[in-house]
């Protein structure tokens, strides 16, 4: 029964129950979703209309390597019901008890997308994906992304920062004083957290949502936002992507490559300039593809 509870569907209605439920945490909750309207979605609409701020196309030769896969799709829409379900799942093992946690994690959900944002506001980024609308999956995609916020990529923030929060979470709160679960099994869900990012970062690509260089901007950011994602937990990370697919993917470890080259090129020059904060080495690779 446990076991169900912790690995099975959570979907997004109950996560949304739970945080309405809950004054203490329907503020927070709602300020994640005015967050991703402020800092994702508006800009994007806004530039379509207005063109207020320029359009960088960051593909990489090594992109076409990557076969345009449409069945990617569903996994690529889960980053947000992942984040969703842990939220929920913090819950179901602490139980009240955790609720300042649960409000501190919505509250680091909102900040990723508060300074991507901050990118975002300063220069827009795309990719070349395909125009036909291969299934409603892609279509919905189609509507509700113009597809301008591509570097960093939320997909990517949001899916190895789920992993990380909830690993410092429980860090803090400890896997054997979860309610009614082994210490196996929270360790178990924690480590899996990581197989879904793993697998969801993949789906970037698959899908045509991303560049290759986006994956890379973005794990230099998270190695700013999570001083325990530094070079080793990164770079293994980055050898574990494509692992199940590699046979069919011959250029599998040229795009890891990439990932760790733009990652260190970008650890580089903030090392040189911490000064100029995080978002200088981000917005001085974008420039570097600018015409």
């Amino acid at each position: 029964m446990a076991s169900s509870r912790l690995h099975g569907t959570v979907g997004y209605a109950r996560p949304i129950a739970l945080a309405i439920s809950r004054p203490s945490l329907t503020l927070p909750a709602l300020r994640v979703a005015a967050e991703a309207v402020r800092s994702f979605f508006y800009p994007q609409f806004e530039n379509v209309v207005l063109r207020r701020r320029p359009v960088v196309n960051v593909d990489h030769p090594l992109d076409a390597s990557v076969p345009f896969d449409p069945r990617y799709m569903k996994k690529y829409l889960e980053f947000v019901k992942l984040w969703m379900a842990s939220f929920y799942r913090i819950w179901r093992l602490y139980g009240e008890s955790a609720t300042p946690e649960m409000a501190a994690f919505i509250g680091a959900i909102r900040r990723l997308y508060a300074e991507a944002g901050s990118v975002y506001s300063v220069v827009h980024t795309t990719t070349t994906r395909p125009s036909k609308n291969y299934n409603l999956r892609f279509a919905l995609i189609h509507a509700l992304d113009p597809h301008l916020d591509c570097v960093p990529s939320l997909h990517v923030l949001l899916v190895v920062a789920n992993w990380m929060l909830v690993s410092e979470l429980v860090g803090r709160l400890g896997a054997g004083e979860a309610r009614g679960f082994k210490r196996d099994e929270v360790e178990r869900w924690v480590l899996g957290l990581r197989d879904e990012a793993l697998a969801i970062t993949e789906s970037v690509l698959f899908v045509k949502q991303h560049s290759v260089n986006c994956i890379g901007a973005s794990l230099y950011y998270l190695k700013r936002r999570f001083p325990s994602f530094g070079d080793e937990a990164a770079e293994a990370f980055v050898r574990d992507l494509f692992a199940s697919s590699e046979a069919a993917l011959p250029e599998a470890g040229e795009l890891r490559e990439v990932m760790l080259e733009v990652c260190g090129s970008m650890d580089r020059s903030y090392a040189l300039r911490p000064a100029l904060g995080w978002r200088f080495p981000i917005l001085e690779f974008v420039s570097s593809f600018a015409g």
